[in-house]
């Protein structure tokens, strides 16, 4: 491992980082005095939180991950801010079946690929080229890659192609780089917020989750940087499932039945 990747000094890029898990990441790594860190965000909507701003170790620019310059770009700002890079994070994402806005299914489809699974490949792909030795890049992909659900055809597809893009290039190009994956299960952000609005929809999923409650994005972080960091050092081409039970769960109890399992 490089010697600026072994310390707090390490550079990294968060792709998606001005929300979310994204957020909850960048958070963490100024937490703990890791920087510089490269902040960038895939969402014209979305706006810089003031403690980002305000921090001299973050650097924060805009790209548009759904063109095939958008990744390309992102990475080369990165390098050119902080002179290097030893790790990266790709939180960015998009849902845009739960806001069609008069898209066609191959305009959905093709949306939701270039921004998760494209721009991982070309990510990867610059990581590959450009980031020190022994840099470790973390993918964030979902449950939904390997159990889908209605209304999912071009997102649970998205989150799968990127999953192959992590293992494939965790054996291409070990042992110089690591390559793994953090898969969330129900996690509380602006993209689910609408089933937290529906108390009977939020009851039924908490039923489904054996921890008995939705995720939040620091959930996420720890497992993240465990991935980022020296401690997991012998794990390549690997997905942590982040979903509080979800896929070792065969089927729930009915909620009148808890009480009971919980007594007995």
């Amino acid at each position: 491992m490089s010697t600026s990747s072994s310390t707090n000094q390490r550079r990294i890029l968060v792709t998606g980082g001005s929300r979310g898990i994204g957020l909850a990441v960048v958070r963490r790594l100024l937490a703990e005095g890791t920087g510089p860190v490269t902040v960038v965000s895939d969402d014209p909507a979305s706006a810089y939180p003031e403690d980002l701003q305000a921090s001299p170790r973050v650097h924060s620019e805009r790209f548009d991950f759904a063109t095939a310059n958008g990744p390309l770009d992102a990475i080369r700002f990165a390098i050119d801010r902080m002179g290097g890079l030893d790790g990266l994070v790709h939180c960015a994402g998009i849902y845009p079946e739960g806001n069609p806005a008069g898209r066609t299914p191959l305009e959905l489809w093709e949306l939701t690929m270039n921004v998760k699974a494209r721009a991982g490949y070309l990510l990867a792909t610059e990581f590959s080229r450009c980031a020190s030795s022994g840099s470790s890049f973390v993918a964030i992909t979902s449950i939904n890659a390997e159990q889908s659900e209605p209304d999912h055809l071009a997102y649970d597809p998205a989150c799968a192609a990127l999953g192959g893009v992590v293992r494939a290039f965790a054996v291409h190009f070990a042992p110089r780089f690591r390559f793994n994956a953090v898969a969330p299960g129900l996690i509380r952000t602006r993209l689910t917020e609408s089933l937290f609005q529906d108390p009977a929809l939020h009851a039924h999923v908490r039923h489904n989750i054996p921890l008995d409650r939705a995720g939040d994005a620091e959930d996420c972080a720890g497992p993240i940087l465990f991935l980022l960091g020296p401690d997991s050092a012998y794990i390549t081409g690997e997905t942590i499932f982040v979903d509080g039970g979800i896929r070792a769960n065969q089927m729930s109890r009915l909620p009148s039945l808890n009480s009971l399992g919980e007594a007995g």
